[in-house]
């Protein structure tokens, strides 16, 4: 815990976790500096905190004191930790929750409000929650969504079909949110005038002037078409009867030669001063399973016609929850100082309007002008950075206390083997991703490694304890439990490791495999192997465990357990210089 007098009370947003499965949990850190309420008394603060939570719609089971040292609050949902420093008007919260996870923040809220906070600080850490309770509704970002994972499996999920170049229509009449004119000047550049031009029909009916250019250049003419460029700048030329090009579309299906063609029309200043307006923009929609020629042309653009930012090459996907694949859209914007703030607009509209996740996986820039300033504000020299270390900083803000967060697993316990026991070895040697090899103990060597003979009659000699796993029928299933899933290769077959992450109806679990990346697959129970059982941990082994791990100190200690927190318990330890909560 650190006193830290450069934060402010900022008005906190929600925080996005995903609840997918039921042991889910949040531990939230929260410090309040210049508290208003005393903090001398933890009675008065146990009932007030209790009450602030109870008013969140929180369960409060008990709650424990030490002295003025600590005081923990068990909940239903789960835990608060308040140590408090009253001579500084400064307290640290542990806040953690394992259900009503969507209550964080307000909880949170509540408890800086109940103590009279001027400035907070605060982090989330996403932890294991409590098995046995649901840890609630919390909103997922769309792409999140386990539509891809729900695919691969072929089953228990919807058909998708492909995009077609139709859907892009939608979406090309959201691009001209990126041109700054009221009645904006477009040129489409089109296929061969006897090929429709999708693009062309798409703007019709919006409040621009669109010019068609229909492809001179052919793909079978590998040298340069002098009659072709004559013709496109005169096309080009002929917009300016209205006003200088502010937007080039290029059609899906225009040959990559019109490209060329374009870039040399556009290669001297003249012919860029004359054509185009001081803003304007290059659109290039397509599937992105076809190969998007217009990238090297747009990265001309950047680096060569408009060399100075604002100019930005810009890259955005579309995905669909019902359609399988993407769509692409390529932009190149020059003279656009908004440009952002409209990219981030376009896509809000993509999503909110069309139903559609983006993804932009670059935005290039220009090079950064020279600001030319007569009048200098202020000369920096060296002297005028603050060159203190970072250990510096740190031991500036007076810490108060130390605080270590641990999480432990129950691991799966290994048993003695004995000779013919029937077992599966890794032979990748890997503890919990690779292939395991069903095989029969052939013998135990004298550094307590193992011989194996593999059903594939193969034999394997000095094996560790750690990759080979007791092979068990596997029972009803809970979530989030670890099993092996069989795989069949010709005749021979094999296990992952997998993690259940749903129960489904028939027998059937939907199971996170650890294989490759990571595959998401329905199973049924008969493909499914057990891992031995976890070994139980009760309350009353947590409790004693903590009793244990503080008996060094010579103070004394106060413990409490709390039963009834879904399938486990709270453990808590309580003394003069620290506390443990488990």
């Amino acid at each position: 815990y650190h006193r830290n007098i450069q934060h402010t009370l900022k008005e906190r947003k929600a925080t996005t976790l995903d609840a997918s499965n039921n042991s889910q949990g949040v531990m939230s850190v929260l410090e309040a500096e210049k508290t208003t309420l005393s903090l001398d008394s933890l009675t008065d603060l146990n009932h007030t905190l209790s009450t602030a939570l109870e008013g969140e719609g929180l369960t409060v089971l008990s709650a424990l004191s030490f002295e003025k040292e600590a005081l923990v609050i068990a909940l239903k949902e789960g835990y608060v930790v308040l140590r408090s420093w009253p001579e500084h008007n400064y307290c640290a919260f542990d806040l953690v929750l394992w259900s009503s996870l969507e209550k964080l923040e307000a909880v949170k809220g509540g408890l800086v409000a109940t103590v009279g906070a001027e400035s907070t600080s605060s982090y989330n850490i996403v932890t294991g929650g409590m098995q046995g309770v649901a840890a609630g509704e919390i909103p997922t970002f769309p792409a999140e969504r386990d539509s891809d994972a729900a695919a691969q499996t072929g089953r228990h999920a919807p058909v998708q079909t492909p995009f077609e170049l139709g859907d892009l229509d939608a979406i090309l009449k959201e691009t001209i949110a990126f041109v700054q004119r009221v009645d904006p000047m477009a040129v489409v550049f089109c296929p061969g005038k006897d090929t429709p031009c999708q693009s062309l029909e798409a703007l019709k009916g919006v409040e621009a002037t669109v010019l068609p250019l229909w492809a001179c250049a052919s793909e079978l003419f590998t040298t340069r078409d002098i009659a072709c460029e004559s013709t496109t700048h005169d096309v080009m030329k002929s917009a300016l009867s209205r006003s200088k090009i502010t937007a080039i579309v290029l059609d899906p299906a225009v040959p990559s030669k019109m490209g060329q063609v374009l870039k040399q029309v556009l290669s001297l200043l003249r012919a860029r001063e004359e054509l185009l307006a001081a803003q304007f923009v290059v659109l290039a929609p397509g599937l992105d399973s076809s190969r998007p020629w217009y990238r090297s042309l747009f990265e001309w653009f950047r680096t060569d016609v408009t060399t100075f930012s604002p100019s930005y090459h810009a890259q955005v996907l579309f995905r669909s929850p019902s359609r399988a694949g993407k769509l692409r859209l390529g932009i190149f914007s020059a003279g656009n100082v908004d440009f952002y703030r409209q990219l981030v607009g376009f896509t809000e509209q993509c999503h909110s309007k069309l139903g559609l996740t983006t993804e932009i996986p670059h935005v290039l820039d220009g090079k950064l002008q020279k600001m030319e300033c007569s009048n200098l504000p202020l000369v920096a020299n060296e002297s005028s950075y603050d060159k203190t270390t970072a250990e510096s900083h740190w031991t500036s803000q007076h810490p108060l206390g130390m605080q270590t967060v641990s999480r432990f697993e129950a691991g799966v316990p290994r048993g003695p083997l004995r000779v013919g026991d029937r077992v599966l070895g890794s032979i990748d040697k890997q503890a919990m991703f690779g292939r395991w090899y069903p095989a029969r103990v052939l013998s135990v060597n004298e550094d307590g490694t193992f011989n194996l003979k593999y059903d594939t009659e193969e034999v394997e000699r000095d094996i560790p304890r750690r990759f080979i796993r007791q092979l068990d029928v596997a029972g009803d299933l809970q979530v989030e439990e670890a099993v092996f899933v069989r795989e069949r290769g010709g005749d021979v077959e094999y296990f992952y490791v997998g993690r259940v992450l749903e129960k489904m109806p028939d027998n059937e679990y939907k199971v996170h495999i650890h294989k490759d990346r990571g595959v998401v697959d329905v199973v049924h129970q008969q493909e499914i192997a057990a891992m031995s059982a976890p070994s139980e941990v009760s309350c009353t082994k947590l409790q004693a465990m903590l009793q244990h791990a503080v008996a060094s100190s010579d103070a004394t200690q106060e413990t409490l357990a709390v039963e009834g927190a879904g399938e486990g318990c709270i453990a808590t330890a309580l003394w003069s210089q620290g506390s443990a909560v488990a």
